[in-house]
């Protein structure tokens, strides 16, 4: 039984040493940092386990437009009537049905497109597709800043002091779109967490019902007493604006 809540706040900012399309694994033991902990040092027998009901990101400042945690990346653009061609030379992570926010900077000639939130359409490696607003003169190109999204790792951890980069045993990625509505983001809500069997019986529907966001009871992770989770953020650079990591659960 949950009789022990638990509710944990960790700034992140540390990246893996590597994009995760190389490996999901930190180059490193410093490279990942630790959310939270299920007695690890094995020093409290009164602790089974633990149950997480919640794991939520909170960008560590107030944006209107973009998730500016890291520099934008450079990029060029072809653009004609309502289709934008984004080129990155040095390749991007997103995927079809994410959203970027991207800031026109240059154009050749006619009316530049408008800076904004944007689907992606299509993807190759270095490249990908949006709509925009019709554009009657033409094809025009120029240059444009990305916001890539930001990619967490999360890794189970099953002893108290980690020296071994093996010792990260990767559970799930979450890839949070650089958009101003994600700078809150539940990753229960967004169904990101695992499908767990909860220990304690709850009021609610599954998550494909009609209320499947009153009471999502059905999605966390259960850990086992001495181990940890931890967080890693893809990429060589660490951020420069943060994200809080929030855990929300209990020990039984």
């Amino acid at each position: 039984m949950v009789d022990r809540p638990a509710t944990s706040s960790t700034l992140l900012t540390v990246a893996s040493g590597q994009a995760f399309s190389t490996s999901l694994i930190p180059t490193a033991v410093g490279n990942a940092t630790k959310i939270f902990d299920v007695d690890s040092a094995l020093t409290d027998t009164s602790i089974s386990g633990a149950y997480i009901d919640d794991i939520w990101f909170r960008y560590s400042k107030r944006v209107t437009e973009k998730i500016d945690s890291r520099a934008a990346t450079a990029a060029t653009y072809s653009a004609a009537l309502t289709v934008a061609t984004i080129t990155v030379s040095a390749g991007h992570n997103l995927e079809v049905g994410q959203q970027t926010f991207l800031n026109f900077t240059s154009y050749n000639t006619g009316a530049v497109p408008i800076d904004g939130t944007f689907t992606i359409v299509t993807v190759t490696p270095t490249t990908f597709t949006v709509t925009i607003p019709n554009i009657a003169s033409g094809t025009i190109t120029g240059n444009v800043d990305v916001y890539d999204p930001i990619d967490f790792c999360f890794y189970l951890v099953g002893l108290g002091t980690v020296t071994n980069i093996n010792q990260f045993f990767p559970l799930f990625v979450a890839s949070i779109d650089a958009i101003a509505s994600n700078q809150y983001c539940s990753l229960t809500l967004k169904e990101i967490l695992p499908l767990i069997n909860h220990p304690v019986v709850q009021a609610g529907s599954n998550f494909g019902s009609a209320n499947n966001e009153v009471a999502p009871k059905q999605r966390g992770l259960m850990l086992k007493r001495g181990q940890a989770l931890y967080v890693a953020v893809s990429g060589t650079a660490a951020l420069t604006n943060g994200f809080y990591c929030n855990v929300q659960g209990g020990y039984y």
